[in-house]
């Protein structure tokens, strides 16, 4: 029997095939289950139909006149925009290297026909639901790394701030820039009144509806809150796009004789902002506060740094669990390693922060393949290899003090150049780089993997030793070797 149509999530689904009966069959199941349905009749159909709204699932013939199946599957993951849908092939073909076939091709699942109703609506409902939290989860990514930039900005801004005046001004660009608000504005006010320095960043339409006298007092109530507008005002904001003005007070103890406002013109209204979106502003606030009154205070910021990569990390770990912990391992292994080898406090720092999101590049890469127990193909492989160059993309723009996003990249690059991505050659590669690199492979064999279990620290060690001086710089094995031999390694390593 068939679940209700009232039970089931809605999806929508493409359906490529040359025969009519079969196009009409399969829509008529999935109508009835609720999902919204688009037709294509051959490969090129099916393509522009892709090109014009992406679907949450292709279900794909393999054999068709023109353009089959297969090539319709490699064309769509090659695109970079419909690369992540998930493609089911339709076949009457069962044979082994049929099936292997339309996975080489991207596929994700394979139906036989004649179709059961039952096996079809299983098959859709399972990878409809993944591909939903696949998204969800790089949405959720996506959030987090814009939290990222506009808190690494914004202590950076903290950081280099010299007067008060620059320091709104950066800030209020950040807010802006990084946070994508249509509009910020920031004032510094005397306990009399008077505006000690002010900053805007932004729409300047958006600027000129608020009147500065209107938002230049901090109002009267602490933590965020929606400013108050007349029926007027507000329509005027609405019509600019503009549904909330997020008002924060700056400013205690710390900042005798003075106190502040931060505005943020939003898009969202204030009842639609996620908890985390508040606690961002209003932690962005707490910060601008606190350099205020402390410009320069290098060590609160990084730590700020480390709290917000660590849970940038633990969003990217909720895709793979196999390699849950892995990125901390690594980076207290290099930890460990750097201090063997002398390098310096603020170095470490940076490596530490590195190591923590060093595969943070797999956002980009599908979670069935980063959690497949079988041998990948060339192809899968390529996709893998990707990794640190998609990880370097993501933080290329923040303004890290250490070498973050050169790190990232480079930490799959061997010393005899056979690494990826670039193939980069020894004095080529940064010292951080080649110590996350033994460190990645030290703690990569040692602990469980998709594809085979745990092979233990002794033929981690095994390996490192036989290719000191020929993949991994010699004096970084031989500091890891030593960490190792006086139980150096962090717990858990």
């Amino acid at each position: 029997m068939l679940s209700s149509a009232s039970s089931m999530p809605c999806g929508n689904i493409l359906i490529v095939d040359d025969l009519p009966a079969n196009l009409q069959l399969l829509s008529d199941i999935l109508l009835r289950e609720g999902y919204a349905v688009r037709a294509a009749p051959d490969g090129r159909m099916a393509l522009k139909a892709v090109a014009q709204r992406l679907p949450d699932l292709v279900l794909l013939d393999v054999k068709m006149p023109e353009m089959d199946g297969l090539e319709v599957c490699r064309r769509l993951k090659d695109n970079p925009i419909s690369r992540h849908v998930p493609v089911i092939f339709l076949s009457a073909y069962q044979e082994t290297a049929d099936k292997l076939a339309g996975f080489a091709a991207g596929g994700v699942d394979y139906i036989g026909k004649p179709f059961i109703a039952e096996e079809v609506l299983a098959r859709v409902r399972t990878h409809v639901s993944l591909y939903d939290l696949q998204v969800r989860l790089e949405e959720r990514v996506l959030q987090r790394t814009r939290a990222l930039r506009m808190l690494s900005a914004g202590n950076l801004a903290l950081a280099q701030g010299r007067t008060a005046q620059g320091l709104l001004e950066a800030m209020a660009r950040v807010i802006v820039e990084q946070g994508l608000y249509p509009a910020a504005r920031l004032r510094l006010i005397s306990d009399a009144g008077t505006v000690l320095c002010a900053a805007e960043a932004g729409d300047r339409s958006v600027l000129a509806v608020a009147p500065p006298d209107g938002l230049g007092r901090p109002p009267p109530v602490r933590g965020l809150h929606d400013l108050a507008l007349d029926e007027p005002s507000r329509s005027g904001f609405a019509r600019l796009g503009v549904h909330a003005l997020l008002t924060l007070h700056l400013g205690d103890d710390s900042l005798p004789g003075q106190s502040g406002v931060l505005t943020v013109f939003s898009a969202k209204p204030f009842g639609d902002l996620s908890q985390e979106e508040r606690a961002l502003l209003a932690e962005l606030g707490g910060n601008l506060s606190y350099g205020l009154a402390a410009l320069g205070a290098r060590s609160r910021l990084e730590r700020m740094f480390e709290q917000t990569i660590q849970a940038i990390a633990a969003t990217v770990e909720k895709r793979d669990p196999y390699t849950a912990g892995h990125q901390r391992r690594v980076a207290g292994i290099a930890t460990a390693i750097a201090r063997r080898i002398g390098m310096d406090e603020h170095q470490i720092k940076g490596l530490a922060l590195a190591g923590i999101i060093h595969d943070i590049g797999k956002i980009g890469v599908p979670v069935e393949i980063l959690t497949r127990s079988g041998k990948l193909s060339s192809h899968e492989m390529g996709l893998i290899r990707e990794h640190p160059r998609i990880g370097y993309d993501v933080v290329k723009e923040i303004d890290f003090p250490w070498p973050v996003p050169e790190i990232i990249l480079q930490h799959h690059e061997r010393i005899d150049g056979s690494g990826y991505p670039s193939g980069l050659k020894d004095n080529e590669i940064i010292p951080e780089a080649k110590i996350v690199a033994v460190a990645d492979v030290l703690d990569a064999i040692s602990s469980h993997r998709p594809y085979r279990p745990a092979l233990g620290l002794d033929v981690a060690v095994r390996e490192l030793q036989a290719q000191k001086g020929a993949l991994y710089d010699p004096a970084i094995v031989e500091a890891c070797l030593a960490v190792i031999d006086e139980g150096g390694l962090p717990p858990g390593a």
